[in-house]
């Protein structure tokens, strides 16, 4: 067989080359343009303090609506009881919802209470004085769900703390007034009325019932007659 090409076949492979060149440009144009961008923490402090929450979520920053009432009366129960426990037992730290603590996927969370062991408060060198993220998942986080929350929300924020090393999580849900327990995103228990939310191995001998947390504060109770 000959060897030449045909003016005709050469024009054709030019045509090929020049059409699979310009989808390949194309695609990584596209694949530049949709890549999420990565944060780093110094950028993620430099945001505006203003007092509302702000989370990074798949390269987007996600701001957080102000807590109300009753979102941050839970909170506060909580954060005081298991606060107190720790103080006197010591197992690690106790920390609120303006700490960043960084997912394997490179989401920064910030859950309303974190607690996380002394072991791995160790393990990463922490000390009261470190002013950086923490570089995983509290090993407790506790979540209280807002109005604007919707369920691939929280299952989001499920996989990505059991993912980067959490051991549990509690999530309070205020309107029904229970609280599921998860040990992974598919190990959970719903507990309510009559339950108590129990520290487990992370926090052994923390109890705090259920029927306490939602309890309504005395001087809520309106039958209440002072004379």
């Amino acid at each position: 067989m000959s060897g030449r090409r045909n003016i005709g076949d050469s024009y054709a492979c030019g045509l090929l080359d020049k059409a699979l060149f310009t989808r390949y440009v194309s695609v990584m144009t596209s694949a530049i343009q949709t890549a999420p961008k990565v944060w780093t923490e110094d950028e993620i402090q430099a945001l505006p303090d203003d007092g509302y929450k702000r989370e990074i979520v798949h390269g987007e920053v996600i701001m957080g609506p102000k807590n109300n009432f009753e979102h941050d009366g839970l909170v506060g129960r909580l954060f005081l009881a298991k606060g107190n426990f720790n103080n006197a037992h010591k197992l690690g730290a106790v920390l609120g919802s303006n700490l960043g603590c960084w997912m394997k996927n490179r989401n920064c969370r910030a859950p309303d209470i974190s607690f996380i062991a002394r072991e791995r408060l160790r393990k990463f060198g922490f000390k009261f004085s470190t002013q950086k993220f923490f570089p995983e998942s509290p090993d407790l986080t506790i979540e209280v769900v807002s109005l604007s929350n919707t369920r691939a929300e929280i299952e989001s924020r499920l996989k990505d703390f059991f993912a980067s090393g959490a051991k549990l999580v509690w999530i309070i849900h205020p309107d029904e007034q229970f609280v599921e327990i998860s040990h992974s995103p598919t190990d959970r228990t719903l507990v309510g009325a009559g339950g108590q939310l129990d520290g487990e191995q992370l926090l052994p001998g923390f109890l705090y019932s259920i029927d306490d947390l939602f309890a309504p504060e005395e001087w809520s109770d309106c039958s209440i007659v002072t004379v």
